[in-house]
C-alpha cells in the first residue's frame, strides 16, 4: 500500500460530525470485508475501496469525504433490486457525462451505456455513482448498497 491510511487522512482533514461519520463508515466497511488501498501521485492522494481483492472505485478526503463507485461494480446481482428505497437512492446519485470539468485520462467524454437496477443510462461517468460530502444517512445507504450487491 502506498500513501497513508485513510483513517489518518480523515483525522487530519475533517472535523466534527464529518470526521466521525467518515471514521464510523470506514470501520464498518472494514468489518464487512472491505479494504481501502492507499495511493499517492505526488499531487494528490486517494484510496481504492476493494472487496475480495477487487477495486471498484475511489475515495478522496479533502475538505469533504468523497466516495465514487466505478463501472466495475455490479449493480444488479442481488435482491437489492427489489428495494425501491435503495434503487431510488442509487438513481439519485447517478452521474451523467459528459462533464465539462473532466478531461483525459479520467474522462474521454465517451458514452458509458449503463444500467443501474433496471434503469438505463445513455452516458454515465466512469464513476456512475458519486457521493460528495455524504451525511450519516447517505453513508449508511452507501454501506447498505455495497453490502447488498457484493
Amino acid at each position: 500500500m502506498d500513501g497513508k491510511l485513510i483513517e489518518t487522512a480523515i483525522k487530519e482533514k475533517l472535523t466534527g460530525e464529518k470526521k466521525q461519520n467518515a471514521l464510523d463508515f470506514i470501520a464498518s466497511m472494514q468489518e464487512s470485508g472491505f479494504s481501502f488501498e492507499g495511493w499517492s501521485d505526488g499531487d494528490s492522494e486517494g484510496w481504492d475501496p476493494t472487496y475480495n481483492g477487487k477495486g471498484f472505485g475511489c475515495v478522496l478526503v479533502a475538505d469533504d469525504f468523497m466516495f465514487f463507485i466505478g463501472l466495475d461494480w455490479d449493480f444488479g446481482r442481488s435482491s437489492l433490486v427489489e428495494d425501491d428505497e435503495l434503487k431510488a437512492f442509487a438513481w439519485a446519485h447517478a452521474t451523467i457525462c459528459p462533464q465539462s470539468p473532466c478531461n483525459p485520462p479520467y474522462c474521454e467524454n465517451n458514452k458509458n451505456r449503463w444500467q443501474i437496477f433496471g434503469k438505463e443510462y445513455e452516458s454515465t461517468c466512469h464513476s456512475p455513482l458519486q457521493f460528495i460530502a455524504p451525511d450519516a444517512k447517505t453513508l449508511d445507504n452507501i454501506k447498505n448498497l455495497l453490502l447488498a450487491t457484493k
